[in-house]
């Protein structure tokens, strides 16, 4: 979950664009929105059915669908927030619903005016999902916008059937193309302030707010949230002796190997200085694997160079009734203080706290002491 492993780069964003709003505290209102537009989208066919004098069967049916359809979707939104495979599907809907009213229109003229609802789900689209599907709707979108003016071209005239296309085709594009780029600048700007710009993880701001989300929808399973402090041992000499652009670029080197060993659900991110802060969901407490693999990787950089390692958890179940960014500051100062007991020991090596809620008085003594690749793996309560 941290930027190298697709923060910004997921096939889809709908999730990503979702939890965006989460996190922002914006998705109350984007609900409110979305409903808003679903019932004007609702009073267009009453409006066109109203107007004529004597519709057919099939203009009262598909408009009634289209009507039906909308409003339902106006009491979704409002609601709740819908899953990403239910979003595409009323994306399709919604556009079979336009074609539809589209063709079953009495004039020329009304079948083309019929067809520009298509830019309003074109930029939906463009917002929140992937691009195969975005290509879709544009196809379909100029699909219905050829078949209402071939009928322009029958009913009116040749002229003017080409200035409907322009017109229609102008506003579905540029509507499709102005959304889809503001998704992009978004998703650049959101990158680049939740990132360090020095190793591109992310920074400690994000990785709060990510591991806020994450507690709030663990993955199945998963019982325990674990924190690992890490900080890089006597990192100054390195600075001193070689230089601060070899001090960058073991940086990077160790951001690189904590993105490698970390698991894939995990949160990675460069806490400052040489500090770094992994969080994930686990089955159980003992990450003396994770630690292990930790230590080994740092020092098969370079022998010079040790990393001091601290963790702590605690059970999901005493973290689901407290403020998300409470109890990972809580769980972050528990890691510190482990990481400087294994600091203060020696360093190359790692102590872990396995911590009962509330934090902070006392902790649950783990597995006994164990060596490691990347030195001794010594776990107690960290006081």
């Amino acid at each position: 979950m941290s930027p190298p492993r697709g923060w910004g780069s997921k096939p889809d964003r709908y999730d990503w664009t979702k939890a965006f709003l989460i996190q922002r505290g914006r998705l109350r209102a984007a609900q409110q929105i979305m409903a808003v537009v679903c019932v004007s989208a609702a009073l267009a066919p009453l409006a066109v059915l109203y107007s004529q004098f004597e519709p057919s069967a099939v203009a009262v049916v598909i408009g009634g669908l289209a009507t039906v359809f909308c409003v339902s979707m106006t009491v979704f939104w409002l609601t709740r927030w819908p899953t990403r495979r239910q979003s595409e599907t009323a994306i399709v809907v919604g556009v079979l619903c336009t074609a539809g009213w589209s063709f079953m229109q009495p004039t020329a003229a009304l079948s083309a005016l019929a067809c520009t609802p298509t830019a309003v789900t074109g930029a939906y689209t463009a917002i929140f999902h992937r691009r195969q599907l975005v290509l879709f709707h544009g196809v379909a979108a100029v699909a219905i916008a050829i078949a209402a003016v071939v009928r322009v071209a029958r009913e009116v005239s040749v002229g003017a059937a080409i200035s409907a296309f322009l017109v229609i085709n102008f506003v579905n594009v540029a509507v499709l193309l102005g959304a889809w780029g503001m998704s992009q600048a978004m998703g650049g700007y959101v990158q680049r302030a939740e990132e360090d710009p020095l190793t591109g993880l992310l920074n400690r701001r994000a990785f709060t707010e990510i591991v806020s989300n994450l507690l709030a929808h663990p993955p199945r399973g998963h019982t325990h949230l674990t924190v690992v402090m890490m900080d890089l041992d006597n990192f100054k000499r390195i600075n001193d002796t070689h230089g601060h652009p070899v001090g960058d670029e073991a940086l990077r080197a160790v951001s690189e190997l904590l993105v490698e060993h970390s698991p894939a659900h995990a949160v990675v991110c460069r806490a400052g200085g040489e500090e770094f802060l992994i969080a994930l969901t686990c089955v159980t407490p003992d990450i003396e694997p994770l630690a292990v693999q930790l230590c080994a990787a740092v020092t098969s950089l370079s022998p010079q160079m040790t990393a001091s390692i601290g963790t702590a958890s605690a059970e999901l179940y005493f973290l689901s009734d407290r403020e998300g960014t409470a109890c990972i500051e809580e769980l972050i100062a528990t890691a510190d203080t482990a990481m400087y007991v294994a600091k203060r020991s020696g360093g190359n090596q790692a102590r872990h706290t396995a911590s009962i809620w509330p934090l902070g008085r006392g902790g649950v003594t783990g597995p006994p002491p164990g060596e490691g690749k990347g030195g001794p793996i010594n776990y107690s309560d960290a006081e």
